[in-house]
């Protein structure tokens, strides 16, 4: 099996819009992420899985 690679998920992720960079967002630190529209309603669905 092939070894998962980590970028074409984050590229992924981008084009969906469940993550961006806040770089490209605020012009700030490039290693910080914000949640797009999607990345929000997936992590509230995981938190009420969850909890």
């Amino acid at each position: 099996m092939a070894q998962p690679d980590l970028s074409k998920l984050v590229s992924l992720a981008k084009r969906r819009g469940f993550v961006f960079p806040s770089s490209e967002i605020y012009g700030g630190i490039g290693s910080s992420w914000d949640y797009g529209p999607l990345g929000v309603e997936l992590k509230r669905n995981a938190k009420e899985a969850w909890w």
